[in-house]
């Protein structure tokens, strides 16, 4: 499916389950508009992992990554918001500044989630 003009809400509805069933979600996450809103969400916390300050102020990492609340292939129209709303009204922070490991902590993976604490990395590299 071919990238819309315009990134609403219902055409992202559309493009985001098509770029997901071809494989290909990054070309989201490397637009500009995405890459406009990363910057804006970090840069209004102030690079600081919003978990980690939450946890202890005193042990803030840095925040690399925007983490969506609400999973983008499961709500696509939010996928460029700041906020959500549920049944009741009540409004709901989407978007959160977050450090690698907290980031893996919010979707259970390498050792999150099961009760026991994640296994090293093989090696210092990042692929």
């Amino acid at each position: 499916m071919t990238r819309p003009d315009h990134l609403t809400p219902e055409a992202l509805r559309r493009w985001i389950p098509a770029l997901a069933a071809e494989g290909k979600l990054y070309r989201f996450y490397k637009s500009p508009e995405f890459r406009q809103l990363r910057a804006d969400v970090l840069r209004a916390a102030h690079w600081e992992c919003e978990d980690c300050r939450a946890r202890s102020p005193s042990a803030i990492r840095p925040a690399v990554t925007v983490h969506h609340d609400r999973p983008v292939r499961q709500y696509p129209e939010l996928a460029l918001s700041w906020y959500w709303v549920d049944e009741h009204g009540q409004k709901h922070k989407q978007l959160w500044a977050l450090c690698e490991d907290c980031h893996n902590r919010r979707h259970d993976r390498f050792g999150y989630g099961n009760g026991k604490p994640p296994e090293p990395p093989l090696t210092p590299e990042r692929w």
